[in-house]
């Protein structure tokens, strides 16, 4: 809750949420940590320099909390739940699941193509019709439509329209419950991804983020095929035993040109990938850098 109104109304709705979303007693142990926004500002839950705090405190809990990192979680009401659409989409590598209420995709960071991978739903009420919150979502709903198209396995996800609420009061009080059992798949066999503000996504990495750069890539084997945007320079596949086979070659079709490379994985390599990721199962022994032509 809050954003763009003075430091002890947003105060205020922090310690609100601390306490909104209801224990759940039918489930294993979980930790859940409610966040204040950096400042007071209209956006603080969803600007810049949010997705850098967020992976730090992923970090965090995944060396000194005893978190799985195959079971973080993000939900957000309001002010909360435009940091979600925000936070989910640019970070969807990060998350088991995402949740946002009463709230709406905002222009140049939510991006549904991102979703392909990540269970995400959100809550919105039928006279929720303030700053376009309703229509938003109807729209947003749209382009999940599609973009999933026929497929069955690829975008999870869900627009819960509640008739005859507005902003407040919406049943999302349970939603631990609904989100716990989800958990992150870390090595899908296709991607999508307009890289913004942070340089990874699954097993994809880019130098750079942003400036309008959009990738699509399959795997099957040893062989990927990458399609992308003029604006994207080079593109790193980061590789482990769980995507490809070590002992072959691997192939890159990248913008219709085919490359080959031979790969070996280092104790190293998976090191310094630890460290830039600050997350294990994101970590890779061997990478490959494709230069697009």
């Amino acid at each position: 809750g809050g954003g763009g109104v003075p430091k002890r109304i947003n105060d205020s709705q922090w310690r609100i949420m601390q306490r909104y979303y209801k224990d759940q007693h039918s489930v294993e142990g979980y930790l859940y940590l409610a966040l204040r926004a950096p400042t007071d500002k209209w956006n603080g839950f969803y600007t810049g320099y949010v997705f850098p705090i967020v992976d730090n405190l992923i970090r965090q809990f995944l060396l000194f909390g005893d978190v799985d990192p195959d079971r973080v979680h993000a939900m957000g009401y309001s002010h909360g739940g435009y940091g979600a659409f925000a936070i989910g989409p640019t970070m969807a590598d990060r998350f088991g699941s995402v949740h946002s209420s009463a709230a709406a995709p905002t222009g140049g960071l939510t991006f549904a193509e991102n979703l392909r991978n990540t269970r995400f739903t959100y809550m919105i009420g039928e006279r929720d019709t303030a700053h376009g919150r309703q229509s938003r979502c109807l729209s947003f709903d749209q382009q999940i439509t599609k973009l999933r198209g026929d497929m069955k396995d690829a975008f999870p996800v869900t627009l819960e329209f509640i008739k005859n609420h507005g902003h407040g009061g919406l049943p999302d009080r349970d939603k631990i419950k609904d989100m716990y059992p989800h958990v992150r798949k870390v090595s899908p066999t296709r991607l999508s991804w307009r890289p913004t503000y942070v340089k990874g996504h699954f097993w994809l990495r880019v130098p750079d983020a942003g400036g309008g750069q959009t990738i699509e890539a399959v795997r099957d084997g040893n062989k990927f095929k990458i399609t992308t945007a003029e604006k994207t320079p080079v593109v790193d596949l980061m590789l482990d035993s769980r995507i490809v086979d070590f002992s072959r070659e691997v192939t890159v079709v990248c913008n219709g040109k085919e490359r080959v490379h031979e790969i070996k994985p280092a104790l190293s390599t998976y090191c310094s990938t630890l460290i830039g990721r600050g997350d294990p199962m994101l970590a890779a022994p061997a990478w490959v850098r494709v230069v697009v032509e």
